[in-house]
């Protein structure tokens, strides 16, 4: 298992489009990827989960990786928070 900190940078938080944009990356790797925040996971891989974190511009989210694929799963994650998910 692999923990990280990852800061949301974009303007608009984790919104319907960028939940899109985390699954559809998510979707390629096997392992799991859940996210902590005041005490509840959330799926990474799940729509539903990355907008139910509710996470807005500058919360900082805990996220384990667990599986087979874990470190390639965390590159792609880092690519995504530091890209802002494609948004300015």
């Amino acid at each position: 298992m692999i923990v990280e900190q990852f800061e949301v940078c974009n303007e608009l938080g984790l919104h319907a489009r960028v939940a899109s944009r985390i699954v559809r990356e998510l979707s390629k790797f096997e392992s799991n990827v859940i996210v902590k925040k005041e005490g509840k996971d959330f799926n990474l891989k799940s729509v539903l989960g990355v907008m139910t974190v509710n996470a807005k511009k500058g919360d900082v989210l805990t996220i384990e990786f667990s599986g087979s694929d874990e470190a390639a799963a965390v590159e792609a994650v880092r690519v995504l928070f530091l890209n802002k998910f494609g948004e300015k």
